[in-house]
């Protein structure tokens, strides 16, 4: 019943139950790596982008980010970079292409125009480019079906307006417009009307400042179920409805009160 000396500079052997021989092959196994890849979670890189799902991964991802673009002119030359045609016929320059992605990110560049209005494109040599393209007229020319679309990242650029250019993409599941210059309320109204949006991204925007902000996006937005990466919770949503109705003039100045 004595208990043998244990040996200078080795840890004591922890007494194994009688019958406990496999028990280590019952203990949860711990992942190796963390669990990344579910859209709408915060990216480790810290530029805070929505991620696809894995189930998703078998879309392919049209990447143009950090392309040091000033306007959607240069989606075909970013293409030509980034996805590059091959195969014995391949083009050798910049031009349209047919490619099937439903995924985009065109985040961590300069763009300023989204409707193709504006000033026109002057180039690094002078020459004048025409007035800037829509967002979907240049991706029209290197998607194949725009309707496939099923998230856009346009986090970090200049865009302060964008209007109805999302109407194009029926199927725009998660929408990044984090980082910009949007000054205008208003124009979320628009989101509204986009039959399967479920995820958006407004914050970093001049419009996070503006009072009842989040109350308004949820208002005018009522599928959207994750907002600035939070998740829009049932109190939120009441909260909203009584805030709707409150300034509900405000909201539709269109439909006067029958007296």
């Amino acid at each position: 019943g004595e208990r043998r000396a244990l040996r200078p500079g080795r840890p004591p052997t922890p007494a194994r139950r009688r019958g406990s021989r496999h028990n280590h092959l019952s203990a949860p196994r711990q992942p190796l790596h963390s669990t990344m890849g579910v859209r709408g979670e915060i990216d480790k890189s810290g530029w805070h982008l929505i991620k696809p799902s894995r189930k998703e991964a078998k879309y392919y991802q049209m990447n143009l980010s950090f392309m040091e673009m000033e306007s959607l002119v240069d989606v075909e030359k970013a293409v030509f970079l980034c996805h590059p045609p091959s195969g014995s016929n391949a083009p050798q320059e910049p031009g349209p292409r047919n490619l099937k992605h439903s995924s985009v990110r065109l985040n961590n560049n300069s763009i300023v125009e989204l409707q193709g209005e504006g000033a026109n494109v002057i180039d690094k040599e002078g020459v004048d480019l025409g007035p800037p393209p829509s967002l979907e007229t240049a991706l029209t020319n290197v998607v194949a079906d725009l309707s496939m679309i099923r998230w856009i990242d346009l986090s970090f650029n200049n865009i302060r307006v964008f209007g109805d250019c999302f109407k194009c993409m029926p199927s725009l599941q998660v929408l990044n417009l984090q980082a910009n210059r949007i000054g205008d309320l208003k124009q979320v109204k628009r989101l509204g009307e986009l039959p399967k949006l479920k995820k958006l991204s407004l914050f970093g925007n001049p419009i996070e400042e503006k009072k009842h902000y989040r109350s308004y996006v949820i208002t005018v937005c009522p599928l959207v179920g994750q907002l600035d990466f939070s998740v829009v919770t049932n109190q939120e949503r009441d909260t909203a409805a009584g805030w709707a109705f409150t300034f509900r003039r405000k909201l539709n100045p269109e439909e006067k009160e029958e007296k």
